[in-house]
């Protein structure tokens, strides 16, 4: 079960900071329209946060379980939730400050949710580094 656990643990950070570090920065840096290219990277944002809710579910669930030995659980639930939080409650709020034109607001929303996912990026990091940890 280890092993499973650390190609999902993989996978999750892998794509978590690819998203993050290349695909959104290189969407703004390609495309001309800045509307699209927002699109474009609020799908791949959606898509992460169900992959790392998903993975993190499992990933916990066999650690409770007692199947897997799970260190530094706390990070997996950081690591998972504030993606989601960022989805669920900052996602609405940003639409309704777009569509109102309230581009301030949408822009302090936006930096929050940026912040959420760079925790989620570093919390990825601890976990990678405590799951690999070699047992003494």
């Amino acid at each position: 079960m280890s092993r499973v656990a650390s190609v999902l643990i993989a996978f999750w950070a892998g794509s978590l900071w690819t998203i993050c570090g290349v695909v959104a920065p290189s969407l703004f840096g390609v495309l001309d329209d800045r509307r699209v290219a927002g699109q474009l990277a609020a799908r791949f944002f959606f898509i992460e946060t169900w992959i790392g809710v998903v993975i993190g579910a499992v990933l916990l669930g066999l650690g409770f379980s007692g199947r897997l030995v799970l260190p530094g659980r706390s990070w997996i639930f950081i690591a998972a939730l504030l993606p989601l939080a960022s989805h669920v409650l900052l996602g609405p709020l940003m639409e309704r400050a777009r569509a109102a034109g309230d581009m301030a607001r949408f822009g302090v929303l936006h930096g929050i949710a940026g912040v959420c996912f760079l925790f989620a990026c570093i919390a990825m990091l601890v976990v990678v580094w405590k799951f690999n940890r070699p047992a003494r």
